[in-house]
């Protein structure tokens, strides 16, 4: 998508079309990158590829606890017990992890610690402490070992470089910097790593309706729960958010719009994108400023689903605008469709993203399940049970869609995906959040 290139369709969009819409706008939204010290990294994803410093293994060590041979002074022992010809050793020295590795003289064994050194030598072995008559946990460095049998073709030793070499690659640009890659990162040697910085969100909600909670209630207006809701979403993806709120007047949209679009790298509003008299984002947003030229470019229209169906996108000032609808369960659905997935690729996330990338599960559901209407996609909220073999899905609201029921979103695993066919049969995709 590119400014001033986006026109209204007469016909609905898909869902897929709709999404590959918004993450179009990735580039637009992206921050800048830094060099950070790599645990204050976590959260973050990668900006460019990591080399190894360190080998991992970093030498040549035990996979097992055991004694350490000269192959040559065991092969009477490999095969099984019955088969195989015990061979005793005497015990010349002890290799506890962590400690400097010792040499094995030929007709000897050193007891070795699983993670610990291996002495020199192109045929030395580690025999497991099972096959051999010391018994297993602490004990005495014994005098001599029996070594009831040998596993042919198994050394039981870990490699030097094995997982990875010097200047191999440990993870690649747009991988999130989670636990197991810190796992990684520490072991190969990386102090620090370049990252992409966190996108600042600005959340706006509109309505005279809507009081920031926990404000006071008057006459027919309502807590604001959509703009706590959507930033909650839009922090779980890995942005920082400001939380705005604006009245139902143009002017005052307008103005607080640019200011967040100067400030922040995307903006996401809720409300106003239908045809209503004071549906102020998309009059804004599809209209012109003072000098009678277009500030970005809009698309409004709707997606075929359900619930959802009005949508909006922007760009004013060179900002991506994310435009959802009002009623909280539509918000919530799309926000988990739409939203997550453009903040999580201005972030530098690469994978997962669309619709059909997504982790998802297969879920059975039962025959009252909610159905769409034909041409439209059902997105349920559902909570899963994982307690048979299968898991089922079991929606939130008897009334699914049911926009407006917020208080249906408690314990939400997921949406249930469900296409308008011929063949409904007794299974779901849950996309998972």
């Amino acid at each position: 998508m590119t400014p001033r290139s986006i026109a209204e369709h007469t016909a609905p969009r898909t869902i897929a079309e709709h999404a590959a819409a918004v993450l179009a706008l990735a580039g637009l939204a992206r921050p800048g990158t830094q060099r950070l010290p790599l645990f204050d990294a976590a959260g973050l994803h990668l900006a460019a590829d990591v080399p190894a410093r360190f080998a991992v293994p970093p030498f040549d060590n035990a996979a097992m606890d055991g004694f350490a041979v000269h192959a040559s002074d065991v092969a009477g022992a490999t095969g099984d017990t019955a088969a195989g010809t015990p061979v005793t050793l005497p015990v010349a020295g002890d290799i506890p992890a962590g400690a400097h590795a010792e040499s094995c003289p030929p007709g000897n064994a050193v007891r070795v610690m699983t993670g610990a050194p291996v002495p020199p030598g192109s045929d030395i072995v580690v025999i497991p402490v099972e096959q051999t008559d010391i018994p297993r946990g602490p004990v005495p460095l014994p005098a001599e070992v029996t070594i009831q049998d040998v596993q042919a073709g198994r050394d039981h030793i870990r490699r030097a470089g094995s997982n990875v070499g010097v200047g191999g690659i440990v993870a690649r640009q747009g991988a999130l910097v989670d636990a197991g890659t810190l796992a990684a990162l520490v072991a190969t040697g990386v102090r620090e790593v370049k990252v992409t910085a966190r996108p600042q969100v600005a959340v706006i909600s509109t309505g005279d309706e809507l009081v920031p909670w926990p404000g006071e209630i008057q006459g027919a207006q309502i807590p604001n729960s959509n703009l706590p809701m959507l930033a909650a979403i839009a922090r779980a993806a890995g942005a920082e958010v400001t939380q705005l709120h604006a009245r139902d007047g143009a002017a005052e949209f307008r103005s607080l719009l640019g200011s967040a679009c100067a400030e922040h790298n995307l903006v996401v509003t809720s409300g106003g994108v239908s045809a209503g008299a004071f549906d102020v984002v998309r009059e804004v947003l599809e209209g012109t400023d003072a000098a009678g030229s277009s500030d970005g470019a809009a698309w409004f229209g709707h997606v075929a689903q359900r619930p959802g169906g009005p949508q909006g996108l922007a760009t004013w000032r060179g900002t991506p605008v994310v435009c959802l609808p009002g009623n909280p369960v539509a918000a919530f659905v799309s926000a988990h469709l739409y939203l997550a997935p453009l903040i999580r690729a201005a972030a530098g996330e690469t994978r997962g993203l669309l619709p059909h990338e997504r982790p998802r599960v297969r879920a059975s559901v039962a025959p009252d399940f909610p159905r769409p209407k034909p041409g439209t996609t059902l997105l349920v909220p559902v909570r899963l049970d994982y307690g048979e073999t299968t898991p089922r899905a079991e929606a939130l609201s008897p009334l699914a869609p049911g926009s407006h029921m917020v208080a249906t979103l408690v314990g939400c695993d997921g949406v249930a995906v469900r296409e308008a066919s011929s063949s409904m049969g007794p299974e779901v995709d849950v996309l998972l959040i």
